[in-house]
């Protein structure tokens, strides 16, 4: 190891990876024997580092040599210089471009962002980092330029510059029209099992439960409540669905508006998604709305108008504390709220033309069969189906309805029963005797494991209507009759036991008990207003009512 010639090597700031220790300098000792050079090789570099930074015209030999430092073919290893992970990643080729390209990408620098050379010299010597962010962790320039600032390292005046230099590198990062409607299509399928049968405020608190537990720290359900309610601009709207789709294929900084063409054709074709669904968004949202802006955030929020400032103010919140999440419960979180703007999409285009695949009035043949047909097996909806028969079922055993109280008929197959203070989907309190009767609808399989998941759900229920049960009764003059119904049970299921004094008694029922029931005038009328009225509503899912008109 030549002490003097590594020393005059680094004084070049080009990228090298960690723990190089003699072998680099040993490199640049065969590179100069190559090339004939007589002097003492660490003055040479020193010299001509001199005439370069002087002249800006670094001479033939010195750029050979350069370029050989930072990729050798033919050596073991080709380049200390860039290191790159991830798959159909060539580095050879990388580290070619690299150093191919590295003066007139030095002389880029130093225009593009008028600095000196001794600073574009700095800011390349980070390229392995650079590079190796971008290739294993899919950073993007923002995101990379945000992460290496808050260490101190300086990367130019913003993050041009580490795209400028990903760009040079052949990691060029971009996302084209095809990628924005394969996810756009992705999602869009993925909106009926992600919502189930929720309306758009439902669906709001759902989206914001979800991203609670990856993380969210906001009040989101407020700011979605504000963006997509009370102060509604759907090219807000829109802008937030682009930046979430970038979350797909890269470690962005969301909150950056500009590193992905925001006037592309990508964007447009979103645009019009929203367009044709009769959510006015302008020709071009960004254009429009963010003009010259690099960051969505406060300062840009705070030059809205007053009607729209609250909205702004809410993209800004929301895309910061995604921002700072881990990209795992970034992505999560993306896909729920994506989700969530597709079923606003699909509710304003269906509000806007007739109803897909609506369900008839159920004559006697259709209710048999609907009822048979659901008996059967799980029927794929998310348990829409099961949970507005078994709605209807628990009607229909009720006998004279004015003796009950009725509770959670027509409710979400996403309601959970904590927030609703119900004891099952479905609940009847008889008005005079202390008794309630329950009812759980399960697609599929009913296991113990289930059941104790359920009960252990009624001992965070019955605390919030200890009073409203005590006001008639004590506590242990109730009855809960717990009805499951499912397509098949295990054996020796529990049968009874006691939450804080209240006496519990469960019972087992198969969706094929309930099938003979649809050659039932009565039961049939009950079909009408519970299961055809519930699903003939744009925010439930056209897929469901096509699964229902399937059975017929």
């Amino acid at each position: 190891m030549q002490l003097d010639l590594d020393a005059a090597i680094r004084t070049l700031l080009l990228p090298l990876r960690p723990g190089t220790k003699g072998d680099y300098s040993d490199r640049a000792a065969d590179i100069l024997d190559e090339l004939g050079i007589a002097m003492d090789h660490a003055d040479w570099v020193l010299l001509e580092l001199k005439r370069w930074r002087d002249t800006a015209s670094p001479s033939i030999t010195f750029r050979r040599f350069v370029k050989e430092l930072l990729f050798s073919p033919g050596r073991v290893p080709q380049s200390f210089a860039i290191d790159v992970a991830g798959k159909g990643l060539n580095a050879s080729q990388i580290a070619s471009d690299f150093a191919e390209g590295f003066f007139a990408l030095h002389a880029q620098l130093m225009d593009l962002e008028k600095i000196s050379h001794e600073e574009a010299s700095r800011i390349l010597s980070h390229t392995h980092t650079i590079a190796l962010l971008a290739s294993g962790s899919g950073m993007t320039a923002s995101r990379i330029y945000g992460m290496l600032s808050k260490d101190g390292i300086v990367l130019g005046k913003g993050w041009s510059a580490v795209r400028t230099i990903l760009d040079r590198c052949g990691l060029r990062q971009e996302i084209k029209q095809p990628e924005v409607e394969a996810i756009f299509n992705e999602d869009k399928e993925a909106e009926p099992e992600l919502f189930g049968d929720l309306d758009i405020e439902g669906s709001i608190a759902h989206a914001a439960s979800a991203c609670r537990e990856f993380g969210y720290r906001g009040d989101l359900a407020k700011q979605l409540r504000t963006l997509l309610i009370d102060v509604f601009h759907a090219p807000y709207i829109c802008m937030v669905h682009f930046q979430l789709i970038t979350l797909t294929i890269f470690h962005h900084k969301i909150s950056n508006a500009y590193e992905f063409e925001p006037r592309g054709l990508g964007l447009l074709w979103l645009a019009s998604r929203y367009r044709d669904s009769g959510l006015d968004v302008a020709g071009s949202p960004f254009l429009n709305n963010a003009k010259s802006v690099d960051t969505l955030d406060t300062f840009w929020a705070a030059t809205k108008k007053n009607a729209q400032r609250p909205a702004a103010r809410v993209v800004a919140d929301l895309l910061h504390e995604l921002d700072t999440l881990s990209d795992p419960s970034r992505s999560a979180s993306g896909r729920y709220l994506r989700c969530l703007f597709h079923r606003l999409i699909r509710v304003s285009h269906e509000k806007n033309g007739p109803l897909p695949f609506p369900l008839p009035v159920f004559g006697g043949v259709q209710a048999a069969n609907l009822c048979g047909g659901i008996g059967l097996g799980n029927t794929g909806t998310s348990g829409v189906l099961e949970q507005r028969l078994t709605d209807c079922w628990l009607l229909h055993t009720a006998g004279p309805l004015t003796d009950w109280h009725l509770k959670g008929f027509g409710d979400s197959v996403f309601a959970t029963n904590t927030s609703k203070k119900k004891f099952g989907d479905a609940e009847i309190k008889h008005r005079n005797l202390p008794e309630i009767i329950a009812v759980e609808a399960h697609g599929g399989h009913l296991s113990q494991v289930y059941v104790d998941d359920h009960l252990a759900t009624l001992m965070r229920v019955l605390p919030v209507r200890f009073e409203e049960l005590e006001d008639r009764a004590p506590i242990s003059d109730w009855t809960l009759k717990l009805r499951f119904v499912s397509h098949s049970v295990d054996a020796e299921l529990l049968k009874v036991t006691e939450i804080s004094g209240l006496l519990v008694k469960i019972e087992y029922y198969s969706f094929a008990d309930i099938a003979p029931l649809g050659a039932d005038a009565g039961f049939q009328a009950l079909l009408q207003e519970h299961f055809v009225e519930q699903l003939n509503v744009v925010h439930v899912p056209a897929k469901f009512r096509q699964s229902a008109l399937n059975l017929l």
